[in-house]
């Protein structure tokens, strides 16, 4: 059996290593060389597949480690599966993961290639790669070892002479004479009316991963995170095609360069922020969904999920939304047992599971 929607299980513990991210991440086996910056790197699994992934400029992080058909022991983990965060490099390694559920860790025993081990892992239903071996080359030139600058001479200054120093000649200052002025009667001014804008909101931001509804106009990415640029590491968007990214000063690995109103964004915050935002227009009254996962920013007024997403019971089978605390709440319709007490607010994203296989739309009821 083929299974196209396990990636998301892997956001389910992106909150557990964000904090880790934020202060260290847990290292693999020690290997020999440092990466190259801005390297992509390319290879095989050893039982069936592909990954890649992009070392940063800096050469301090495995950017978008992806894995690509990797054979489960009951369903094939089909097309990409990206890792959803950057893996820190720590003493020429990275790792390790999510544990139990994508566990990805490696080195670089030669500068122009890695090794490590690779794990994919779905609950439900049960499946299973086990432990895999990877390898990895890439045909980047490392970067040059730069030559020693010569120190230079020290260059004699000359002590300048001081010059006489002139004293000015007093100047005999006239009085003004005293001029009656007239005081002109004020005009009456007109007072503007001034034009109404919209009410301005504002999302708190939690250290660590927020998935969060950017409600202003639509534009440029950098402008839209102006008000917390200094707090953002890293943002993701889930699209048809798998998670779009945006990193701050890396257009070179960055995907996302514009977002739209009302468009839900994964942030990975380094503290607590507020972030200041003008909505834009009217919010939609209604969103298209299709078959699989949908990151949905929910637009209608305050309910409880149950009520919400009436409009759509039976065309789903579950939907998660990331607390403040990193933790996910999950709806599992007809399943109180399974199913965690879900207020929802308005413009708070989730992730939802589409069954239909033509998908639907989602009607915000008032």
């Amino acid at each position: 059996m083929r299974n196209q929607y396990w990636l998301f299980f892997a956001l389910t513990g992106t909150a557990v290593v964000a904090a880790a991210c934020l202060i260290a991440i847990l290292t693999g086996p020690p290997a020999s060389a440092q990466p190259i910056a801005g390297a992509t790197y390319t290879g095989t699994v050893s039982g069936g597949g592909t990954v890649d992934f992009t070392v940063s400029g800096d050469g301090s992080q495995v950017q978008g480690f992806t894995a690509y058909d990797i054979p489960g022991d009951t369903c094939e983990f089909q097309g990409a599966n990206p890792f959803p965060i950057p893996l820190d490099i720590v003493g020429d390694s990275f790792g390790p993961g999510i544990p139990g559920l994508y566990e990805v860790s490696g080195s670089f025993p030669g500068e122009s290639n890695a090794q490590g081990t690779l794990r994919l892992v779905l609950d439900e239903p049960p499946c299973d790669s086990s432990t895999l071996n990877w390898t990895a080359a890439t045909s980047a030139p490392p970067p040059p070892s730069p030559s020693p600058s010569p120190t230079p001479s020290p260059t004699e200054t000359a002590t300048p002479t001081p010059s006489p120093t002139e004293t000015a000649t007093p100047t005999t200052t006239l009085t003004p004479t005293a001029t009656s002025t007239t005081t002109p009667t004020p005009m009456s001014t007109a007072t503007p009316t001034p034009t109404p804008t919209a009410t301005p909101s504002s999302t708190d931001l939690v250290a660590g991963w927020n998935h969060t509804c950017y409600v202003g106009a639509s534009g440029d990415i950098e402008d839209a995170l102006d008000g917390i640029s200094q707090d953002v590491l890293a943002a993701y968007r889930l699209g048809a095609g798998g998670y779009d990214k945006w990193f701050p000063n890396q257009p070179d690995v960055s995907t996302i360069a514009t977002l739209s109103a009302y468009e839900p964004l994964f942030l990975l915050s380094a503290s607590s922020a507020a972030w200041p935002q003008q909505p834009s227009g009217s919010p939609p009254a209604v969103t298209p969904l299709a078959q699989g996962w949908n990151s949905v920013c929910y637009a209608g007024e305050p309910k409880d999920v149950e009520s919400a997403t009436q409009g759509i019971g039976g065309q789903f089978a579950v939907l998660y939304a990331l607390a403040p605390g990193q933790g996910w709440q999950r709806f599992v319709p007809g399943r109180p047992d399974l199913s965690d007490a879900i207020q929802l607010s308005r413009f708070a994203s989730v992730l939802i599971l589409v069954t239909d296989p033509a998908g639907t739309q989602w009607t915000f009821d008032p």
